[in-house]
């Protein structure tokens, strides 16, 4: 009824988990060939970052872009390694970078913009990376840039914390999930209705925050990228593409779901 003896129980690429257990120990097996731990090393960097839980002064912020991702990546097959905050120094962050030379994936947060203290590139240079690409066109999140150094790709993500989380979204977790083997790394859209109006759209695809009950979605009204409430409260990312026409009330629009919540 499940299968056969010369049926294949799982493609290759499928996540193990109590069910795929349960089958392959039904279809006789006591081990299964799976790949090792991905190694990702994350390092936010930034003159304005505090250690989360000590006090920040005048123009400082707490550092929450780091253990954010760590977050993020923490439900997928990987040892993580935290690094940071580390100052807009370039040896600074060069040393972080060196120190995080048996990771996999790096992925840094900060100093990716356009900017005089923006470190992350000339970093990458003294290294010996390779920068493949820097700039995507969406909102939030266009500050963008992959490199490789050897076998070892590079992720930098932008440092506003609405564009750190969308990106890594779209481009670290689907990274961390193709490297471990998975079949469908990408996340997938659905249709939901929108609750209220949506205005036209700009030069660049967008990702809204928003809120989905099952059947409609509302986006929040804070859209901002340094604004983390509107993401803390969001399940849900609403894809208007670039210059997409106002649609009205009632409309189905591309959704994907967030994993957002839930873990403590």
């Amino acid at each position: 009824m499940d299968f056969s003896a010369a049926g294949e129980l799982m493609p290759a690429g499928t996540r193990i988990g109590p069910a795929q257990i349960a089958l392959a120990i039904a279809g006789g097996h006591s081990h299964l060939p799976v790949r090792r731990l991905l190694k990702l090393a994350v390092i936010d960097s930034g003159d304005e970052l505090v250690p989360p839980g000590q006090d920040a002064g005048l123009h400082q912020l707490p550092a929450s872009n780091g253990p954010m991702l760590c977050a993020m990546a923490a439900a997928l097959p990987v040892e993580i390694k935290a690094l940071g905050p580390i100052p807009d120094q370039l040896e600074a962050l060069t040393a972080a970078l060196e120190s995080a030379n048996d990771a996999d994936i790096i992925v840094t947060s900060g100093g990716a913009s356009v900017g005089d203290h923006d470190l992350v590139r000339p970093a990458l240079e003294a290294v010996g990376a390779t920068l493949d690409f820097w700039r995507v066109g969406i909102k939030p999140g266009k500050p963008l840039l992959v490199a490789r150094r050897w076998k070892q790709v590079i992720l930098g993500l932008p440092g506003n914390p609405a564009s750190a989380y969308v990106t890594a979204f779209l481009f670290l977790l689907p990274l961390l999930r193709a490297s471990a083997g998975a079949a469908a790394p990408l996340p997938r859209t659905i249709p939901a209705r929108l609750a209220a109006p949506l205005g036209k759209g700009g030069s660049r695809m967008e990702f809204l925050r928003a809120v989905w009950d099952g059947a409609n979605v509302a986006l929040d009204p804070l859209q901002d990228s340094g604004a983390l409430s509107p993401l803390a409260r969001a399940n849900a990312l609403v894809v208007r593409e670039a210059w997409a026409e106002a649609k009205a009330a009632g409309t189905d629009v591309p959704v994907y779901l967030l994993e957002n919540g839930g873990i403590a």
